[in-house]
């Protein structure tokens, strides 16, 4: 049981560390971009670091 917790959690960090990675990259294209819109690529990055979920695509950049 707290092995698939840990699994699960270290999923959930792996995904927000690419997540976060988009966010950088897309800021360097938006930086004369009101900063609404980075407010809310860091609220992406927020609500995949708090919500225990996540959405399954059969396209995806993570290999299942």
């Amino acid at each position: 049981m707290l092995e698939t917790v840990f699994l699960k959690l270290l999923n959930m960090s792996f995904t927000a560390s690419i997540v976060i990675a988009f966010v950088l990259a897309v800021r360097i294209v938006l930086q004369k971009a009101p900063k609404v819109f980075s407010y809310l690529l860091w609220s992406v990055v927020l609500f995949r670091l708090i919500s225990p979920f996540s959405f399954e695509s059969i396209f995806s950049l993570l290999p299942a």
